[in-house]
């Protein structure tokens, strides 16, 4: 069996060897070829498009968070964006005369949209009669309850929006 020669093997980051490995020979918008290394030769390789490469079970799998209000008589979820805190609330509908329902989402109003960067997570109270949710902030113990409301809309309609109490502990 022939022998191969020993070389001596250097410890690389990750980085560095991801660089290694992509180096090589790229043809540019003017159809010249170069030779493209180090950070050149991961973004002429498309490392932005390795993002597409991730599965999607991997991507945000928990970036946001949901939860029911108790009530029997509510149909709705909530969800929150664990990061900003954003406040989402969607529900079944059925109208009068179809067959085939629809998920009816409402639209953020005041307090239910981004909040200060932290890790938010929605509880619902035990209090049966409860439609609305609690919004917590893991990393500053602030709570607010956020809910459906309508509200006069224009030319007299009424909106229904999500709305938040301020945060508070």
């Amino acid at each position: 069996m022939p022998q191969v020669p020993h070389r001596k093997f250097r410890q690389m980051t990750v980085r560095q060897m991801v660089a290694r490995a992509l180096e090589g020979r790229r043809m540019d918008a003017g159809g010249a070829v170069r030779r493209v290394r180090g950070i050149a030769a991961l973004l002429a390789a498309g490392l932005p498009a390795l993002a597409g490469a991730v599965p999607a079970s991997a991507q945000g799998s928990d970036a946001y968070s949901f939860a029911s209000p108790p009530s029997a008589q509510a149909n709705r979820v909530y969800g929150v964006n664990r990061q900003t805190g954003e406040v989402s609330a969607c529900q079944f509908e059925r109208p009068e005369g179809n067959s085939v329902g629809v998920t009816r989402c409402f639209a953020a109003g005041e307090g239910a949209g981004p909040q200060r960067a932290g890790t938010y997570t929605l509880i619902a109270t035990g209090y049966r009669g409860e439609t609305g949710i609690f919004r917590v902030n893991g990393l500053t113990g602030e709570m607010s309850i956020c809910y459906v409301r309508e509200l006069p809309g224009a030319g007299g309609a009424v909106e229904s929006k999500i709305l938040c109490t301020p945060p508070a502990k």
